[in-house]
């Protein structure tokens, strides 16, 4: 048992990322996740009922995207691609202007968290999202004539370029694309991380990680 622990809390040591704002020179800092942080503080982990997030399969990776809006107009998109060991590859956020609703915000998300994708991977994408009215009409045969059209189309376009497939899952295997859009709305914020992420996002990663491999 011993050794399992230290080898999930060396595979946790390995996920890390450079953080890098968009509006700003690129950081040089690192932001390291550890199973020992979680150790210390078992209160951070929260049991939740519902189906939790797994892995892609082997030779595939995931993009979780998820959109944010507020009554008082304000919006946000995140976006999380992970491997089939479930370390990140890049996670995103973008603060939403003029956004019309949740729908919108949603697609946004996931247009641009699989155009990122496209750009930092060639292995095949699975994508995953918990809006099921976004995911039916992403799905959808017929052509789109909706004021979410353009969105639409270019989502299948990019969805064209690259073997892929989408996915409709339940909010509680979306969380961390959830936090980052939260972040990005509440926080006004547009960023993108190599291999790392806002800490929220980091810390439900790691439990994400640790859901994969127990």
């Amino acid at each position: 048992m011993e050794a399992s622990k230290h080898f999930l809390v060396s595979y946790l040591d390995s996920i890390i990322g450079i953080k890098v704002d968009l509006f700003s020179e690129t950081s040089k800092g690192k932001s390291v996740v550890s199973c020992d942080n979680f150790a210390a503080q078992p209160h951070a982990i929260i049991k939740e009922n519902g189906p939790k997030w797994s892995a892609p399969k082997s030779g595939w990776v995931k993009l979780s995207t998820d959109g944010s809006y507020g009554d008082d107009g304000s919006a946000g998109s995140g976006m999380v691609l992970r491997d089939d060991k479930g370390a990140i590859i890049f996670s995103s956020c973008r603060q939403l202007f003029s956004c019309r609703d949740s729908l919108e915000a949603e697609l946004s998300a996931c247009m641009e968290g699989l155009s990122f994708a496209i750009q930092r991977s060639d292995l095949p994408v699975e994508i995953e999202m918990d809006s099921i009215v976004a995911f039916k009409l992403i799905q959808a045969k017929e052509i789109d004539r909706s004021v979410y059209s353009s969105l639409i189309m270019e989502i299948r376009h990019l969805m064209s370029l690259r073997d892929s497939c989408i996915t409709h899952v339940d909010r509680s295997q979306n969380k961390v694309s959830d936090s980052i859009a939260k972040f990005a709305r509440v926080g006004g914020r547009t960023m993108t991380w190599i291999g790392s992420g806002p800490s929220d996002a980091i810390e439900l990663a790691t439990i994400d990680c640790m859901n994969c491999l127990s």
